[in-house]
């Protein structure tokens, strides 16, 4: 059997070395613990990840064995020992060591080193010196003086267990086999000690022995009893071996202990689930709405098991039934929306279901701006802009730190040509926004249609600005800057801004199109906009716009008949709605001879609201005038 489920990985906590009355800290776990208390987990992070701030120390006094170097031979009787001269070294010694202790918590590392080493020439066997000149060394990446001076701190102080720690971790770096024995020493000298199963275990783990792992973890169970963190532990060696029922056994374990939690339940249910073993799933599952009738995932699993069965109408109630409650957890509700957004152009046939489940979330939360939130997305995606526009809008009225939903009105008042309302509303998010750079895009983009140019000049300028460190944004900002120096005749700055865009952005279709109109336009470089144009037809085809482009630039060359051919390609994809296309069919026809066409082509345009200054008097006069 293919067992899934996966392995909870084990790891170790980082050391911490405590601040204590009178031992010194450094321990391998920062794991709350209480022995017979269920817990979420007890993990263990990666050994030994130790960072300055980590190594906390302890500014406990230094117990010098001898104050001054100790001597082979015995002094002379008739020479008395000057307690005067003990005292002084000693408090020298002692001052020495809370220096040391001062420069190594400001990571001045070379004079703690120097220091700790004085005072060891002071006393040799203080255990304290040498294992803060280990952590010091441990800290620079040194981990073999670390290892010397962390053995040297376990031989002048063989019962501290800090220390044996500190050397178990370094151990489980450079000699992971010794560092196992060591951690069965510890295991056996303190069973009280939970950290040390947990690193022992870990260690396990790592030199691929679960079922040594496995007895580590049942001899704690034996100490502490039962608990949570260890149940999953044990759960994940036995899926990596391949054993589902006992895996399932352990969980099981915790059913028995406590009959009455769901979440326990929930955790034999999940397991089969991950195991395509739903039919015995399903019962644990409803087991759990005994105990807890508004479970959202149990409701959730019994109406996928009821629509797998195909009972669609189950499932449908009793989704309802889950987003009515407005005692369940609003988060989990709009996370069970996010597979609709995901998959809603490909399964067609939930978004009706999507958009009822979105509109039971609004009213059962209405004061949740979220709530509106995922509703406008649902709606946004079918096209419903109306009903977008207007859940936005009330999820920005409860909460307006969202900067997404300021971006889908964006989308919106752009898509409706809503330039007064774009600007206002792009204004509007700086105040919650200053620093974003799509703000002043789109900004500038209703201060160019508006013909504010100077103000949408400022707005690009700030947001390409701001914009450094994404080159296509960029590109965009430079090419709308662009379309502005073009308004305004500017033709030098115009062309600089688009170079710039390109050289950022060389594969940018709407930058390359519209460069070569407005080359077009003022007639010159032709051949390069040409050059440009049939890239940007190659990078996006059937583009009306861009067909059309190609088309005008062709008309531009005397290319007349090359030109009708695009032009009706343009017409064909789109162009028959837009009045610029039509009108330079006209133009394209008039030149080839074909009156007829060519003024019933202009008078359409002219139906469409074309804003052409020479329009007029081309159906008047029947001849192409240029602009």
């Amino acid at each position: 059997m293919n067992l899934k489920g996966g392995l909870f990985f084990l790891s170790v906590c980082a050391w911490v070395v405590g601040n204590a009355m009178s031992d010194v800290g450094c321990r391998m776990s920062d794991v709350g613990f209480k022995s017979n208390v269920v817990q979420s987990s007890i993990s263990r992070n990666s050994f030994i990840e130790l960072s300055s701030a980590q190594l906390a120390t302890r500014s406990s006094q230094l117990l010098l064995s001898n104050a001054q170097p100790k001597k082979e031979k015995k002094q002379k009787p008739s020479k008395k020992a000057d307690p005067a001269a003990d005292k002084a070294l000693q408090e020298k010694a002692e001052r020495l060591f809370i220096d040391a202790q001062r420069a190594k918590m400001i990571e001045d590392y070379e004079t703690a080193q120097k220091q700790f080493r004085e005072v060891l020439m002071l006393d040799p066997a203080c255990a304290d010196a040498h294992f803060q000149l280990g952590q010091i060394y441990f800290s620079t990446g040194d981990l073999k003086l670390a290892g010397e001076a962390a053995e040297l701190a376990v031989k002048h102080d063989p019962n501290n267990k800090w220390y044996k720690d500190f050397l178990g971790g370094i151990l489980a770096r450079t000699s992971p086999k010794e560092a196992v024995v060591l951690y069965r020493e510890l295991v056996k000298q303190y069973p009280t000690d939970p950290d040390f199963y947990m690193s022992l275990a870990y260690l396990l783990v790592q030199q691929k022995q679960p079922l040594e792992a496995i007895k580590v973890y049942d001899q704690f169970e034996k100490v502490f009893g039962l608990d949570e963190g260890i149940i999953s532990q044990k759960k994940g060696l036995y899926l990596a071996l391949n054993q589902f029922d006992k895996a399932m056994n352990e969980l099981k374990k915790l059913e028995e202990a406590y009959p009455d939690e769901p979440a326990f339940l929930m955790m034999q249910a999940d397991l089969y689930t991950a195991n395509n073993m739903r039919d015995k799933a399903y019962p644990l599952y409803k087991k759990i709405l005994e105990l807890d009738p508004e479970n959202p995932q149990a409701l959730l699993a019994v109406a996928d098991y009821s629509s797998k069965q195909g009972d669609t109408t189950a499932r449908r109630e009793t989704f309802k039934k889950i987003f009515s409650n407005p005692g369940l957890n609003v988060d989990a509700k709009v996370k069970m929306l996010f597979p609709y957004v995901q998959f809603f152009d490909i399964k067609k046939d939930s978004r009706p279901e999507a958009l009822m489940l979105a509109d039971i979330l609004a009213k059962t939360h209405p004061k949740e701006a979220k709530t509106h939130a995922i509703r406008g997305d649902l709606y946004y995606l079918d096209n419903q802009f109306d009903t977008a526009l207007a859940a936005y809008k009330r999820s920005l009225e409860l909460q307006k730190d969202v900067y997404n939903v300021w971006q889908q009105l964006f989308f919106i008042y752009n898509q409706n040509r809503d330039w007064q309302t774009l600007k206002n509303i792009a204004t509007e998010s700086l105040e919650y926004f200053p620093n974003q750079a799509v703000t002043y895009l789109f900004k500038g983009l209703a201060e160019n249609q508006l013909k504010d140019y100077d103000a949408a000049i400022k707005s690009y300028s700030k947001g390409e600005k701001m914009s450094l460190d994404n080159d296509k944004l960029r590109a965009q900002l430079l090419s709308n800057l662009g379309d502005v120096h073009h308004n305004l005749n500017q033709h030098t700055e115009s062309d600089e801004c688009f170079d710039k865009a390109l050289k950022l952005d060389p594969d940018n279709a709407t930058v390359l199109n519209n460069y070569s109109y407005y080359l077009s336009l003022r007639k010159v470089n032709l051949e390069r906009a040409k050059q440009m144009s049939a890239y940007a037809n190659k990078l996006q085809e059937n583009n009306d716009s861009f067909l059309d482009t190609y088309a005008w630039i062709l008309f531009e060359l005397g290319n007349y008949k090359e030109a009708k051919e695009w032009q009706e390609k343009a017409i064909k994809h789109g162009g028959e709605k837009s009045a610029t296309i039509l009108e330079h069919y006209g133009d394209i026809l008039i030149k080839l001879g074909d009156k007829t066409k060519a003024i019933e082509s202009w008078q359409r345009a002219k139906e469409l609201g074309s804003d052409s200054k020479t329009l007029d008097r081309k159906i008047a006069e029947g001849k192409y005038i240029e602009q």
